[in-house]
Parts: structure tokens; sequence; C-alpha cells
């Protein structure tokens, strides 16, 4: 079954994405794996992510998107 989309208002995104780069900014200062990683180094990951983001879109899994969409940002 698929949820219904709830637009959030203008506020509520820029709040998100704020929380958003705090998460990076933590991530890049405090996990070593993160810190060392490079734009060669994501690629691999990266592509394998998207598969898995366009299997969930394809099966309209909102809660796997949601995940994918995570792995992927």
């Amino acid at each position: 079954m698929t949820e219904k989309f709830t637009p959030h208002t203008r506020e509520e995104k820029i709040e998100a994405l704020g929380r958003v780069l705090d998460v990076l900014d933590t991530l890049r200062v405090k996990c070593p794996w993160d810190a060392k990683q490079t734009n060669e180094s994501l690629r691999p990951n990266t592509v394998e992510e998207v598969f898995e983001l366009c299997d969930a879109l394809i099966k309209e899994d909102n809660a796997e998107i949601r995940k994918e969409l995570g792995d992927v940002l």
C-alpha cells in the first residue's frame, strides 16, 4: 500500500536540510571511515545504492525508498 504524501512547509524543509548538514559535519569529524573517503572511493558504493533506490522506486515501497535515499545521501 502506498502512503499518502503530505507536503512539508518551507520552514520544515529548511530545518530538515540543516539537520542533514549537521550529521554530515559530525560524520566528517568523528567517523574515521567517512573522513578518509574520496570521490573515487565513494563511486562503487554510490552506484550500488542508486540501483537499490531504483528497485525500491519500481516496487513503490515508500519505506525502502526512504531508506535508500538515506543511503544515497
